[in-house]
């Protein structure tokens, strides 16, 4: 994952002061105009993140996450009252990036758009979804957030996608969309922290090609 270094929220009187509060050094601004604050709350994030993939969830901590992204400890409590208040809302926003359920027409045409989306998701947050399988039997409300967040969301756009086939004709009316649905979230998910089998750039050709052959344009 790539660093937040570039998105810290240091004031202006020194980057080794951790102890500013970039809510008093920045103050929050109502409306539209709040650029700053939420700023610093993605760079908060992104060092959870960083810290939960090099350090694991036991081994991190709030002031660990407040020096990764330059910021005091106040803040952080003011906005979570725990570490795992933190890391659950971080990585909820973060896998709710890029969920899409794209209605292009056809079959072949979503469920292209569709697995190369996650694709890419997996891709660009494999580490952070690998170390929340590492924590999951020791700290069962992150599994939670994960699946709720990651898993079945993707989960919940496929099955809106198989529906609109369904009801184009495009598959049968008797079609077990539940058990479709899994097709491409669990095969990626199972490649990414059951296999170790690599994440390929024709994997969701490959899966349409295997389980979804009728839907060919």
């Amino acid at each position: 994952m790539a660093s937040s270094a570039g998105h810290r929220c240091w004031s202006r009187r020194s980057v080794t002061d951790t102890s500013l509060d970039p809510d008093t050094v920045f103050p929050a601004r109502h409306g539209p105009g709040r650029p700053r604050s939420e700023a610093c709350g993605r760079a908060i994030e992104e060092a959870a993140l960083d810290l939960l993939v090099e350090e694991g969830f036991a081994g991190m901590t709030m002031e660990g996450v407040a020096a990764r992204a330059g910021v005091g400890k106040a803040t952080l409590y003011r906005r979570w009252d725990t570490k795992a208040d933190l890391v659950i809302d971080a990585v909820i926003r973060r896998c709710a990036e890029h969920v899409v359920s794209p209605d292009t027409g056809t079959l072949h045409g979503d469920l292209t758009e569709l697995f190369r989306a996650m694709l890419g998701k997996f891709r660009q947050d494999g580490r952070v979804l690998q170390a929340f399988v590492a924590e999951q039997s020791r700290h069962p409300e992150l599994a939670a957030a994960v699946r709720s967040s990651f898993i079945d969301q993707r989960r919940a756009a496929t099955r809106e996608v198989l529906a609109r086939a369904v009801a184009r004709h495009e598959l049968p009316a008797d079609a077990d969309l539940e058990l479709l649905g899994d097709v491409g979230p669990a095969l990626m998910w199972h490649r990414l922290t059951v296999s170790g089998a690599p994440l390929e750039d024709d994997l969701p050709e490959r899966l349409l090609a295997q389980f979804f052959p009728q839907s060919r344009a």
